[in-house]
């Protein structure tokens, strides 16, 4: 059974390679995307995936919001936050968050992919502890 992930990104062009990304493994799938985080937090509630992953910064929202919002829901769901700028400060603030695992966007996607497996293993044992209870 394929781990069914939520990808939040505002850059379309970022997003679609993600996806693709995620789309060519075996193992995983993409459940749902979102821009904002406020879209993303419903559909997540909703569409209850294995893990997220999520811009830090978000045009209109901020995903370490939306990182405090999902963990205080779901504190087992696994959540992968990545960005392109001020990678280690922006990893320390991720983590403090909540975030379960950190990808620099420059890492490509043979480590987002790594660092999503690695997390879905730590974070997700096979009871669904990180599933999201339907509100």
């Amino acid at each position: 059974m394929k781990s069914k992930v939520f990808v939040i990104e505002d850059h379309p062009l970022m997003r679609r390679s993600l996806v693709e990304a995620i789309e060519r493994e075996s193992d995983l799938t993409v459940c749902g995307q979102a821009e904002d985080a406020q879209d993303a937090f419903a559909a997540v509630v909703s569409l209850q995936p294995d893990i997220v992953l999520t811009d830090i910064q978000l045009k209109s929202s901020s995903g370490l919001d939306f990182i405090k919002a999902i963990r205080a829901h779901a504190p087992a769901l696994p959540i992968i936050a990545t960005t392109m700028f001020n990678v280690r400060q922006n990893e320390r603030l991720a983590r403090a968050a909540g975030a379960s695992g950190f990808v620099s966007k420059q890492d490509g996607p043979a480590r987002l992919i790594e660092v999503v497996r690695e997390s879905l293993r730590k974070d997700n044992p096979q009871d669904e502890h990180g599933r999201l209870e339907n509100e």
